[in-house]
């Protein structure tokens, strides 16, 4: 991003909340479109030059779908087309009388697809305006304007005392003022071998050092709530059920490192999610948790709350920081780093919420206490689980690392209609897919990168045996060309020869698909090109034939 356009947008920084996505947003909603006269205005608002707001504009997918009064968008992640979201999508377009991606001659309703909506427990789902249906009977329930919440899922742990799942009492940010010092408490958290959640699996202590070392008087705490890995849940389920144990992360974040003030972007396909951190930000300020001095510690830090638009790539760290700001989020080279320059050019420490959800107990028990939650030599700490509607028991588990993939499976009752699991997909779309012959495999990180896999986000995908493997390719493949942010040709053009591969009749020829793979792992930008070749290239060596490999 260019630095000039960060520093126009720092002297707007009053307005975190209201950038030009949000403004867009806002117009959109008003006018039915954004009109070249809206573009202006939010130029004109955030001191933004009106090409840059053209170019936000036609970038989000929550802008260029079609608009109608009322919008219903179909999940297309892979837990809803596991689930049936084919038909659904199918049963929505003759019912309305749309083709997908369409809206009525009238503008009252439009059709389009979304991903992911986080309902993977009970999909397929369907956003019909700002409600999230799901489940049996939603396409009669959406066409009869019966929408309804889907159910939340079931929440447990294996642990006697959780980790992650605790009350949101804010004990950890009081004991961790009154035990510790900023330098001390990040001692703690190199002491807790606490890692990021996210999927990258760095050492958050690291992470942290860097941030705090690094020069300048501003610093910034983002947070990743745009948790977009189709099959994932659990930052939606932490952000709307105990949104305060992520505020507490992030002030204990933000007191070890020096930073004010801190960041929370959400997915826009989370419409509960954004409200509920709102509240909780205004009673955490009432309850002097944020703010100025902090339970008269000294300490200040408050946080904002933004929305997002609709983007996959956004989960990348660089790409997520322009979004924050209110930008187009594209991947940008690195370095320099986020922590030497992210938010607006300011150290910016970026974790995903179940990493910063983590740091309350630490704060509460110290880092020792967090380290052996995980029993042997596995990682310190616990992790969130969530589980596709194809099994017995879908829900959030939290589980120590460590157990076999096997018996976490087991844990969630096995498929629900009592068949053999055929493979799963583990952490998100770019994770390797583990056929039932590896399902032993321990559920740790080096563990699982040595079977072409990875912990990831935490989702568990199963698959049936019914599922055809060539059909799980396209889907993936489709997924993945889609969400290029277009910023590097690898990715951009690479994933849409793959899909182009994959969808034609007859044979793929595997040194070509394998010759393409190796391009877009060595040649992209971001994690988005570089990851995508992990679940092909599982399905290449596990399953030849239902690719149809010459």
């Amino acid at each position: 991003m260019s630095r000039n356009l960060a520093d126009l947008i720092t002297r707007h920084e009053e307005a975190l909340e209201n950038n030009a996505i949000a403004l867009l947003d806002e117009a959109r909603e008003r006018d039915g479109e954004i009109t070249h006269e809206a573009m202006r205005e939010v130029a004109e608002k955030t001191g933004l030059p009106e090409a840059t707001v053209y170019g936000i504009s036609t970038y989000y997918d929550d802008f260029l779908r079609p608009f109608g009064r009322r919008e219903v968008c179909v999940c297309t992640g892979t837990a809803c087309w596991e689930a049936g979201g084919e038909e659904v999508a199918a049963g929505l377009e003759a019912g309305l009388g749309l083709e997908m991606g369409t809206a009525s001659e009238d503008g009252s309703v439009s059709l389009s697809e979304t991903v992911c909506l986080g309902l993977c427990h009970c999909g397929p789902a369907v956003l019909d305006g700002d409600v999230v249906d799901a489940g049996e009977g939603v396409v009669d329930r959406v066409l009869a304007g019966e929408a309804r919440p889907a159910p939340k899922p079931s929440v447990r742990s294996l642990l006697d005392r959780p980790a992650m799942l605790r009350d949101p009492d804010w004990d950890g940010l009081r004991t961790a003022l009154e035990t510790y010092t900023p330098e001390s408490f990040l001692e703690e958290v190199a002491a807790a071998d606490l890692r990021g959640r996210g999927g990258a699996w760095f050492p958050s202590a690291t992470k942290w050092r860097f941030v705090r070392d690094a020069p300048g008087e501003r610093k910034y705490v983002v947070v990743n709530g745009d948790e977009g890995d189709p099959g994932s849940y659990i930052d939606k389920y932490l952000m709307e059920e105990t949104p305060e144990v992520l505020l507490e992360g992030m002030a204990l974040a933000g007191w070890a490192i020096g930073a004010t003030t801190g960041v929370i972007l959400v997915r826009s396909e989370y419409p509960d999610s954004t409200p509920i951190l709102r509240e909780a930000v205004q009673e955490a300020r009432a309850a002097n948790l944020l703010g100025e001095d902090i339970l008269g510690s000294g300490l200040d830090f408050d946080v904002a709350v933004v929305e997002g638009a609709g983007s996959y790539v956004v989960g990348e760290e660089t790409a997520l920081i322009n979004s924050a700001q209110g930008l187009r989020g594209t991947v940008r080279a690195r370095p320099p780093f986020p922590a030497q320059r992210g938010f607006l050019n300011a150290p910016t420490l970026v974790h995903n919420v179940e990493t910063l959800c983590a740091v309350p107990f630490i704060g509460e028990h110290g880092g020792q206490a967090h380290a052996v939650l995980s029993d042997g030599d596995a990682t310190g700490g616990t992790k969130l689980v969530c589980f596709n509607e194809s099994f017995a028991e879908p829900g959030i588990l939290e589980v120590p690392f460590g157990m076999t993939v096997r018996e976490i499976c087991d844990a969630a009752g096995g498929l629900r209609d009592g068949g053999e699991i055929k493979a799963v997909q583990i952490g998100g779309p770019l994770g390797g897919i583990l056929p039932a012959s590896l399902l032993d495999t321990r559920f740790e990180r080096d563990d699982l990168a040595a079977v072409g896999c990875m912990v990831g986000h935490g989702s568990i995908l199963a698959f049936g045996q019914e599922t055809d493997m060539r059909e799980l390719c396209v889907h993936l493949l489709h997924f993945g060309a889609d969400e290029s942010c277009g910023t590097c040709f690898p990715c951009r053009i690479g994933l849409r020869r793959a899909l182009e591969m994959a969808q034609a009749d007859g044979p793929i020829d595997r040194d070509s698909l394998a010759e393409l793979l190796d391009t877009l792992e060595k040649g992209s930008l971001c994690g988005h090109g570089s990851g995508m070749p992990a679940p092909i290239r599982s399905l290449m060596e596990h399953y030849p034939e239902e690719l149809g490999l010459s």
